[in-house]
């Protein structure tokens, strides 16, 4: 914890000496995606979970691994003849009593293993949970990466949407008072001016909205990095930055399509040689088992309370034990049985599991393309839409052109733009849901 909590500070003080100059601007840290994705690796809730399991199923491993090991133990026992037994021998008149009153004991054992198949082959059974738990964390980071890429999508968005807006607000807020000039010089109908107004009226409400969307996309952003959302952070980057990576992404997405990596099969196939070992460890209860024990002691036996005034004998044996179960009821057989069913049963998930994922992989490959081709058509239509209005523009401020004219080649560059921004943003979204079925990052490969 003291290291990744020391590598996490690092981290922060090496953004604060890179970027100086913003930092005592904005009072904040600047951060990038890939910044931001190698503080949630050490620092994502989910992660660290993950983590700590793998260290769990290695103590298990190792907590196996001591039944090899020689076992010590020592007693020491005291008891006191309340009514001693008694025995009727043919030679003598009376019972004679037996033993004495007072009894101590004091016993120490030493047992080793040294035939236990079942226990041999439990440890194999462990080294698979923990490689289990291995590829846990592994999809527990994936998990992290896409949705922390897709959060910092969204945010690039959300910021993209409110400058668009806001930038319509501003257009709008001038053709506003561009208008009530021309209104009061009596240039122009009152129905031009209450349009005016009306545009700027509408835009506004949709601007303050893009600005809470920011503010709840930077937090939630925070909350899967694993750092506080009072933290200043200052997210860098644009859609834009993506736009000349997005084809040459698209043919390398097109071109791997393995299930290789996909963590959901990786631990499907693990648990599936758990109920491999499992079952060989059931009929390994078929063989015998052998250990061999050492043990050593001291006794004393007395009519009077007091262990320190008593004659101690000492004593010490060693014993093979060999046990072996030759019947149980027939419960290893019903045991095996469920193996081989919960096996056939994997079989159908696995099957199952794999038909879904190669759907899912077909439709993000689909909303992929349908977002390239989005992107080049609304690119166009942001430059001819950026054309329509200044037209427009020009043609109300010469008066030839009519308000309603100017308002809807305003409201048509403001869809594009949002257009061009969405179609990014959804290249980008389905291209790390694509990753996460996949396992892996295919445009860092």
């Amino acid at each position: 914890m003291f290291k990744k909590t020391f590598i996490t500070l690092f981290s922060l003080m090496t953004f604060l000496v890179v970027s100086p100059v913003r930092a005592q601007q904005t009072d904040s840290v600047s951060m990038t995606l890939d910044q931001a994705l190698q503080i949630a690796l050490s620092e994502n809730a989910s992660v660290r979970i993950a983590d700590q399991q793998i260290e769990i199923q290695k103590y298990a491993k190792k907590e196996t691994i001591t039944g090899l090991f020689p076992k010590l133990t020592a007693a020491g026992t005291f008891s006191d003849a309340v009514v001693l037994q008694k025995v009727k021998l043919d030679f003598a008149p009376e019972p004679i009593s037996m033993g004495q009153k007072y009894t101590w004991a004091l016993n120490g054992t030493v047992s080793l293993p040294l035939v236990a198949p079942q226990l041999w082959k439990t440890i194999a059974l462990n080294e698979e949970q923990v490689q289990l738990s291995l590829e846990a964390a592994r999809a527990s980071k994936v998990e992290a990466i896409t949705q922390i890429k897709n959060a910092f999508y969204s945010l690039m968005l959300a910021r993209e949407s409110y400058e668009s807006l806001l930038a319509s607000q501003t257009t709008s807020q001038e053709n506003a008072t561009q208008t009530r000039n021309k209104f009061e010089q009596g240039s122009v109908s009152e129905y031009d001016k209450l349009t005016a107004d009306v545009q700027l009226a509408t835009i506004k409400p949709q601007v303050l909205s893009a600005k809470n969307a920011i503010s709840l996309a930077e937090m939630q952003l925070k909350v899967l990095i694993g750092i506080d959302v009072n933290t200043p952070v200052r997210f860098e980057g644009r859609l834009a930055d993506y736009e000349e990576s997005l084809f040459s992404d698209l043919m390398k997405l097109k071109a791997d399509t393995s299930l290789t990596d996909n963590t959901a099969l990786r631990q499907l196939d693990i648990q599936e040689r758990q109920l491999r070992i499992s079952e060989t460890i059931n009929k390994l209860g078929y063989l015998p088992t052998l250990a061999l024990s050492f043990q050593a002691g001291y006794q004393a036996m007395g009519k009077t309370f007091n262990p320190f005034d008593q004659s101690y004998f000492g004593g010490a044996t060693v014993a093979l034990s060999l046990s072996w179960t030759l019947f149980d009821g027939g419960a290893k057989y019903m045991k095996t049985r469920q193996n081989k069913l919960q096996l056939a049963n994997m079989d159908i998930q696995r099957e199952n599991l794999v038909r879904q994922l190669e759907t899912s992989i077909t439709s993000s490959l689909n909303n992929i393309e349908t977002a390239a081709e989005q992107f080049v058509s609304t690119k166009e239509n942001v430059y001819s839409a950026q054309r329509a209005f200044e037209i427009a523009k020009k043609r109300y401020d010469v008066g030839s052109g009519t308000m309603l004219e100017l308002n809807s080649s305003e409201s048509n560059l403001l869809i594009a733009r949002l257009s061009y921004a969405q179609s990014i943003f959804d290249f980008l979204s389905s291209r790390a849901t694509l990753e996460n079925t996949l396992g892996h990052l295919v445009t860092d490969k």
